[in-house]
């Protein structure tokens, strides 16, 4: 674990913070919209961290967002395959990154033999880092974490809604009233991190690539907290790297999946128009 964190500090330090808020207008591109961005920074950190990473474990392969992006088959053969698999996004949360702006993370994740075995979330400036193996629970800067499991109901949580999901919930309720507090930082692992340290409750996502929430639900899931693809026939399916629902939740009580499982099924479910 620490050989792993120590690489993502390096590779972070060396290929994204120098370049946080250095970024000409050639280092900047678009992948499939205009919000959908990757950067130098992207590109150089994760061919670096699939070398470093496959390197130090034999036989392993990657799969990284950038790599997949321009290889449409890559995720299904490395899936396909028995190689231990290291999950890359060297830069969640890219359009922040590129307007200067706050928060963006290194994710990784190493999956094997069907489960996600361990994870890592670290900011590139500060070098914060939260780490999860699975069974050992969650570590943010080597002190044990845990997610707020007291809070069982939506009127006293704080959650991660997009403004596609805010604006659904009205659609479907007429107002989106039902949290303490709703927030969004366009980076998923700063979000996990929050909810695994106890500062947020819950987060509800419909893209489900691998890259964005592999790490991020080991850490929530080691933190006490639950992460499954939401529920329209009340059979419940835990996340899996490989899997696929209409949507993810991770909640940090049964109690309050339950309810925002049942809130956003107009959102995200079969009940969505």
């Amino acid at each position: 674990m620490d050989k792993v964190t120590t690489i993502i500090r390096e590779v972070a330090a060396e290929e994204i913070a120098p370049r946080f808020g250095q970024l000409d207008a050639g280092d900047i591109d678009i992948k499939t919209h205009a919000q959908d961005l990757v950067t130098i920074a992207d590109t150089e950190a994760e061919r670096i961290l699939t070398q470093r990473l496959t390197a130090l474990l034999p036989g392993s392969v990657a799969l990284g967002e950038e790599a997949a992006h321009h290889d449409a088959g890559l995720q299904g053969r490395v899936f396909a395959d028995n190689a231990p698999i290291w999950i890359i996004d060297p830069v969640d949360g890219t359009k922040n990154f590129a307007h200067q702006r706050q928060p963006f993370r290194s994710m990784l994740a190493l999956y094997r033999d069907g489960v996600t075995i361990a994870a890592w979330i670290v900011d590139p400036i500060t070098g914060d880092v939260t780490v999860a193996e699975k069974g050992s629970g969650t570590f943010h800067n080597g002190k044990q974490v845990t997610v707020r499991s007291d809070v069982t109901s939506a009127a006293s949580a704080r959650g991660f809604l997009i403004s596609y999901a805010r604006d659904r919930l009205v659609k479907a309720h007429g107002h989106h009233n039902f949290f303490e507090k709703l927030s969004h930082y366009s980076c998923c692992g700063a979000e996990y991190e929050d909810i695994a340290q106890g500062n947020y409750d819950f987060c509800a996502y419909r893209t489900l690539k691998p890259w964005d929430h592999a790490p991020g639900t080991l850490l929530v899931s080691e933190a006490g907290g639950i992460a499954r693809y939401i529920s329209i026939d009340g059979v419940f399916r835990d996340y899996q790297a490989n899997g696929d629902g209409p949507a993810l939740i991770c909640a940090s009580s049964a109690e309050l999946w339950d309810e925002v499982n049942t809130l956003l099924l107009p959102v995200f479910g079969k009940k969505a128009s």
